[in-house]
């Protein structure tokens, strides 16, 4: 007991120290994990075409191909299946997206959407190599190149 009451004042700054230490990277863990580019969703279906639209802004994208019709929405940052008129819907049931790679998939429609960084230049589609390139409509063209 008396070696305890010796060292009571280096027992209580070590767990000082560790507290601080402890509070310091919770308070900036997230700071130095964010990724400072924006981000953007790529929504692309099954004709080729495919919408840009930013992640840190509401929408509601609606993407009506000879397959099918599905309804994206993009909130609070997060990207999801609101609607889709596949025959099981297993679309619908997917979380939503967020972080760079993250994928939604209609199988039946050809439709797939990511979120992307906004200097993405292409699409990786499973190995292969997409590019993007803007048409007089306004939307982008993908080309995959099966790999």
């Amino acid at each position: 007991m008396q070696g305890i009451r010796d060292n009571l004042a280096t027992i209580v700054a070590g767990v000082l120290v560790a507290a601080g230490f402890v509070a310091v990277t919770m308070l900036l863990g997230p700071w130095r994990t964010t990724d400072a580019r924006r981000l953007d969703v790529l929504v692309c279906d099954a004709d080729g075409h495919t919408q840009r639209v930013p992640l840190d802004q509401d929408a509601r994208v609606s993407v009506s191909t000879s397959l099918g019709t599905n309804v994206v929405v993009v909130e609070g940052g997060r990207a999801r299946m609101e609607q889709a008129d596949c025959p099981r819907g297993d679309c619908l049931r997917q979380r939503a997206i967020s972080r760079p790679g993250e994928q939604l998939v209609c199988l039946p429609h050809r439709l797939w959407v990511e979120v992307v960084t906004q200097d993405s230049a292409g699409v990786d589609a499973g190995g292969g190599d997409a590019t993007a390139s803007a048409d007089d409509g306004g939307q982008k063209d993908v080309d995959l190149v099966a790999g």
